[in-house]
């Protein structure tokens, strides 16, 4: 749902039109990478999770080419190990609504910069499976 980067900086070294738009050589342009992986034209509802979704792996969170994310490999492995011991061992896993408020108006702190992001924090409530003092 959100890419660990925003989007980065790039220098434009010879004139272009971008969107309609001109920018003259040592232009300073933000690529938001994220933002791809909300357009519509490509993703249906694309603001709605859906990890079956046929075309999930398109999205850009790593990166393409030349530009992916050396970590990419690592921070799926890690990901995936750390989801199935939690699943093993909890129950009815959900976001606290005393802290991040009731699902239809919830409320998160992000960091304040322009480039990754990230929460500050997330408060999960979980019920542990009868067994899992393993």
């Amino acid at each position: 749902m959100e890419s660990p980067v925003k989007g980065d900086f790039r220098l434009s070294r010879i004139p272009v039109t971008v969107g309609g738009v001109d920018l003259p050589a040592g232009t300073t342009v933000m690529v938001v990478n994220g933002a791809a992986n909300r357009d519509p034209r490509r993703f249906d509802n694309p603001d709605t999770f859906d990890a079956a979704r046929p075309n999930a792996r398109q999205h850009i969170a790593f990166g393409r080419g030349i530009h992916t994310c050396p970590g990419a490999p690592l921070a799926r492995a890690e990901a995936r190990a750390s989801i199935e011991r939690l699943l093993e061992r909890t129950t009815d896993i959900r976001i606290s609504e005393r802290v991040h408020g009731p699902a239809d108006n919830r409320n998160y702190h992000y960091m304040p910069t322009f480039i990754l992001r990230g929460l500050t924090s997330i408060h999960l409530e979980f019920d542990l499976v009868e067994d899992s003092a393993r």
